[in-house]
């Protein structure tokens, strides 16, 4: 629900990194490491390529669906957990699993450690940057951009 995966408009609503005590408190690292040296507009371009796939500019909630319960799902439980997200994330993106966790806990808005229908729900009102009922790919590329610029910023403090 992923992929996830966290819009542009205001600190509060989309910087909700660890430094700004976010309620997942998980250890997993915010450092942003692809395994095939993708840049994150790389990951992202490739995350909504998969996700948007009728060319309408939107990012609908069963678009959102499709990708990450769908495809994530690998014991078709109905949900997804973190181990099943990470490893669908680490093999179809390349992202490190340790990332694909941090990615794992902004997306599972409940903190139940499962991503299902309401965190689908939840994200898509997240990216929603505009308020109108509809996530265009300007929203949602922004909306995963700020997951992966917010974890650099971590990776520069803590790494020098």
């Amino acid at each position: 629900m992923i992929a996830f995966l966290v819009l542009i408009g205001s600190v509060a609503v989309y910087g909700q990194g660890q430094s700004q005590g976010h309620a997942h408190a998980h250890n997993h690292s915010c450092i942003h490491n692809n395994h095939q040296q993708l840049q994150a507009d790389q990951v992202i371009i490739s995350v909504i390529a998969d996700m948007e796939k009728d060319g309408d500019g939107i990012v609908e909630q069963t678009e959102v669906e499709k990708e990450f319960v769908e495809k994530y799902d690998h014991d078709k439980s109905g949900d997804v957990s973190e181990d099943e997200f990470v490893k669908q994330w680490h093999q179809q993106y390349h992202d490190a699993p340790d990332f694909a966790g941090y990615l794992f806990h902004h997306f599972d808005s409940n903190d139940d450690h499962k991503l299902s229908a309401i965190d689908i729900v939840n994200f898509v009102k997240s990216a929603d940057a505009d308020g109108n009922g509809r996530v265009s790919i300007a929203e949602f590329q922004a909306f995963l951009t700020n997951l992966y610029v917010n974890c650099v910023p971590s990776h520069y403090s803590h790494g020098r």
